[in-house]
């Protein structure tokens, strides 16, 4: 299918440049893009079928409790995450003979902070929220973090610029765990039981990214754990880890409190606004992590086509992020309307605020690679919690005034203050202007 694709476009190319198609590290990044791209289209379009259809079968009480269940988890994510992610992609990607010892030791940390995460979150929905339904919800919910430590085999085949393994592990648990949530529908079950299957889908991916790693000739049992390394690792990754605490209030922080100043209600019309402008993060998260590689091996030999590489992402991403905004502006009506039914006619004017938010999104998730490759992670921790500071901030003002319609203004504001906030440092001002100019 992508030779297609590839052959399809090379028609409509210049002869003069079509070297550049047949360059091999070229195709090879096309295919890499492309099956990454694939794979978040059709598993984000599978859930995000699936969603409306809990959304329309929940209501809007019972999809806020739902949503504010995720809210509340997501929340302290980063403990499990430890913020080893980047680090460990780049250093697969730079010393690629230190696989079993990068790998193994990541497991260890990642299943470690899993454990942390699940007790930390088990025992704030305990003190902090008094609905055993509420509990229950986070508790299942929270088991996740443990799951979530073999998806280390995830990063490894993206620093290889293999993503069409990572693709086929995500479209069989995706499609596994849809069928199951539209069976348990059907049957009339409730919350409860879809949390359980949102929480077997790390079972189901963790089984085949197993399976693809034994059959691309690798073995787990070939992984062992570098306590030097890990130290390495903690040192180079806890301020990512705590910048991550501020990513996950600024994404998570308006659903928490908007159930905490409203109602279940609230939350739910907020989240159906949300599912309709975060579909769309497909877009950054699909570019940018595949065109990591080829941006940190371009800083190692030409400065200026590292600057152009990074560039041409941010100018990418601002205007596909207008295009997305302005469409789903004009047509929030019609949309909400036809998807989510008369119930959610509420959430109409927080889709047409909230929507604007991917600006800041789109250009984040590139700054966040930019930072990355520079090393620059002390600066990312402090544009990330002046993001929370200003989102909590805006919160408390806005919530009380006009209500989720404010929630909504709050994320916009703070998502883009937290590209605007790299002008406040000589260094990443320095680069920016290069970027930009």
């Amino acid at each position: 299918m992508l030779d297609k694709i590839f052959k399809s476009i090379e028609r409509f190319v210049p002869e003069k440049y079509k070297w550049v198609l047949n360059h091999d590290g070229f195709k090879r990044y096309f295919a890499n893009t492309g099956w990454m791209f694939f794979g978040q289209m059709f598993n984000i379009g599978l859930a995000f079928f699936v969603g409306i259809w809990m959304a329309r079968y929940l209501g809007p009480e019972n999809f806020g409790i739902l949503s504010y269940a995720l809210a509340f988890t997501g929340l302290f994510a980063f403990i499990a995450d430890l913020g080893i992610n980047s680090i460990l992609n780049r250093e697969l990607v730079k010393f690629p003979e230190k696989r079993d010892e990068l790998l193994g030791t990541a497991l260890r940390l990642k299943i470690s902070g899993g454990v942390i995460a699940f007790l930390v979150t088990s025992c704030a929905v305990f003190l902090l929220d008094t609905s055993p339904l509420i509990r229950g919800l986070v508790f299942l919910c929270a088991l996740t973090f443990i799951f979530q430590a073999i998806n280390i085999i995830n990063i490894f085949f993206q620093a290889r610029v293999e993503s069409k393994k990572n693709v086929r592990a995500q479209v069989i648990s995706s499609s596994v765990s849809s069928v199951l949530k539209i069976i348990m529908m059907l049957s009339g079950l409730g919350i409860i039981w879809l949390m359980l299957i949102y929480v077997l889908d790390y079972v189901w991916l963790n089984i085949v990214l197993i399976v693809s790693y034994r059959q691309s000739n690798f073995k787990i049992s070939a992984w062992r754990f570098n306590w030097a390394m890990a130290k390495e690792m903690l040192s180079n990754s806890w301020l990512l880890m705590l910048a991550s605490v501020s990513v996950s209030i600024y994404m998570r922080i308006d659903q928490v409190m908007i159930k905490q100043m409203m109602n279940e209600t609230a939350v739910g019309l907020y989240s159906a606004a949300t599912k309709l402008s975060e579909v769309w993060y497909i877009i950054p998260t699909t570019i940018c992590p595949s065109l990591f590689s080829a941006i940190i091996n371009s800083k190692k030999t030409n400065k200026e086509l590292y600057f152009s590489r990074l560039k041409k992402l941010f100018l990418l991403m601002f205007v596909l992020a207008v295009i997305v905004a302005l469409i789903i502006t004009i047509l929030a009506e019609p949309i909400i309307h036809i998807l989510f039914g008369n119930a959610y006619l509420g959430a109409i004017s927080v889709l047409r605020i909230y929507v604007w938010s991917i600006i800041g999104t789109f250009l984040g998730i590139a700054v966040g690679q930019y930072l990355i490759a520079e090393n620059y992670t002390k600066i990312y921790f402090l544009i990330t919690i002046l993001g929370a500071i200003i989102n909590v901030i805006l919160n408390l003002i806005l919530i009380p005034k006009i209500g989720i319609n404010g929630a909504a203004l709050a994320t916009v504001f703070s998502y883009i203050s937290v590209v605007a906030s790299l002008l406040l440092f000589r260094k990443t001002r320095e680069d920016l202007f290069k970027i930009m100019l």
